[in-house]
C-alpha cells in the first residue's frame, strides 16, 4: 500500500492520527477575524453528499485569469483622450489676462 491509499477505520478500531477525519467550524475572536477550530470527526459521522443541481453541461472559463491577490480590476481602456496639459495651461493663463483686462476696462483685442 503506498502513501496515497486510505483505508476506512473499522467501527472498533482508531484511525492513526495521519488519517483521522477532522471537522472543522469557522470561529470569529473578538475583534471579528474568523479562524477555523478543527476537532475529530466521531467515527459514524457521515458527510454530506454535495451535487450541483440544475444543468449539467457546466465548464470552465479559460480564456481570462483570475489572480485573488490583485488589488485592482485590470483596465482595458481610457476612459477618453488625454488632456495636453501645457495646452490646458496656456488657455488658463489666456483666460486670466482675459478677465484682467475686462476688469481693468481694456478693450478686447480682436
Amino acid at each position: 500500500m503506498n502513501e496515497f491509499t486510505k483505508k476506512k477505520p473499522t467501527a472498533g478500531t482508531a484511525a492513526p492520527r495521519s488519517e483521522r477525519r477532522r471537522i472543522g467550524t469557522v470561529v470569529h475572536d473578538d475583534r471579528g477575524n474568523a479562524s477555523v477550530r478543527w476537532r475529530d470527526a466521531p467515527v459514524d459521522h457521515e458527510r454530506p453528499v454535495l451535487e450541483v443541481l440544475g444543468e449539467s453541461s457546466l465548464t470552465l472559463k479559460n480564456e481570462e485569469t483570475y489572480d485573488p491577490y490583485a488589488r485592482r480590476a485590470q483596465r482595458t481602456g481610457g476612459a477618453g483622450t488625454r488632456t495636453d496639459l501645457r495646452k490646458l495651461s496656456e488657455w488658463i493663463k489666456l483666460m486670466r489676462e482675459l478677465e484682467a483686462r475686462k476688469r481693468n476696462g481694456e478693450a478686447e483685442e480682436g
